[in-house]
């Protein structure tokens, strides 16, 4: 009798063991995905922090204030971008190793947060007017090769702001590079094609477009908006364009919700964009543009006739077109003025009218 239960004993201990050996690995599987879950949810958070801290540091690596600071010398108070109604200068600049560097594409957008009115108009870049920093007349593209090192950006704001005779409260600069890069960073835009006409890109392969709804990447939207001699309409087609692929950009950047995606675009942004905004004053020109979306944007064009002079080519503005232009945009300011920025354009005829060292 002893024996039997000796025997059975163990037996029983043994299958107690088993039971218990079953147990444990689905607890062990029910902590380590409780585990895992906590680690995920702590690991979403940590990636929105870094974001955050990532969007701030992106704007402070791409912040640059201006040479005669931040407000404009035709303003008698600073303005506030989200607050106040402002003027944003646009410049596409081409700044090649060797070369002093001159602004391809020239566009001001004026905002105006309490009325959510807002145009744009672009300088063609062949814009004979006086520049500042050359003391004579010349392209308005040179004005940034003319300016000092370090302040290129304010020489073109000056000779923007002689022009139109309206203050430029901000800028944003950037490069064909980073014009590209952006572009891919929002997994590229969508254009209507005017027409149907092929052109070759920085490298020098043919890119043919045809007219109506294209999806195009970065290297492909920089050559769209760089072609202007197949263009019936010459500059003024291909200013078009270009405010036509800004528009394209902001409304993608501003659609972005794959985290992956807006890491590549402040990558993008950091490394080829530079502007006065502030972190909170972006934030602002955000919310104000989501407000605008959906309306169309006023645009303006300068009108004029082609001039050579010396043998050189320009564009000669229409003085009664750029007044047309220099009212609304005073209008969409609720702009008074301070003094004239054009009333020394009688000191700027008696020099060369040749462009130095420029290259164009």
């Amino acid at each position: 009798m002893s024996y039997y239960n000796e025997e059975r004993q163990p037996t029983r201990l043994v299958r107690r063991r088993v039971k218990k050996r079953k147990r444990r690995p689905f607890r062990r599987l029910i902590r380590i995905f409780l585990v895992l879950l906590v680690l995920c949810m702590l690991g979403g958070v940590a990636y929105a922090g870094f974001l955050a801290y990532k969007v701030k540091s992106t704007a402070d690596n791409s912040y640059k204030g201006l040479a005669h600071g931040n407000k404009s010398d035709l303003r008698m108070d600073k303005v506030t971008m989200g607050k106040d109604p402002v003027n944003i200068l646009l410049m596409g600049v081409e700044d090649y190793k060797g070369s002093p560097g001159h602004s391809d594409a020239l566009m001001v957008l004026t905002i105006n947060p309490d009325t959510k009115e807002a145009s744009i108009v672009s300088i063609p870049r062949d814009t004979r007017t006086y520049l500042p920093d050359a003391g004579r007349k010349d392209k308005i593209t040179h004005a940034y090769a003319y300016g000092k090192k370090g302040h290129k950006e304010q020489a073109t704001i000056d000779a923007v702001e002689h022009f139109l005779d309206v203050p430029i409260d901000y800028y944003v600069r950037t490069n064909f590079q980073g014009f590209k890069e952006v572009v891919d960073s929002v997994g590229g835009i969508t254009v209507d094609v005017p027409f149907d006409f092929y052109q070759k890109n920085l490298k020098g392969h043919k890119i043919y477009f045809h007219k109506g709804k294209m999806d195009l990447n970065g290297d492909e939207a920089l050559t769209y908006v760089q072609m202007r001699k197949q263009d019936k309409r010459g500059d003024f087609g291909r200013q078009e364009r270009q405010q036509q692929a800004m528009k394209a950009v902001a409304d993608k950047a501003l659609s972005i919700k794959s985290i992956s995606r807006a890491d590549n675009l402040l990558n993008s942004v950091g490394d080829n964009v530079q502007t006065n905004i502030s972190l909170k004053e972006l934030f602002g020109m955000r919310n104000f543009y989501k407000q605008i979306q959906s309306k169309e944007l006023e645009r303006m064009n300068i009108g004029g006739q082609d001039e050579y002079i010396n043998g050189v080519y320009y564009f000669s503005p229409d003085e009664q077109v750029v007044q047309k232009v220099r009212d609304r945009i005073r209008e969409i300011l609720d702009y008074k003025g301070k003094g004239s920025a054009s009333a020394d354009s009688s000191s700027s005829d008696g020099t060369s009218e040749q462009s130095q060292g420029t290259g164009e």
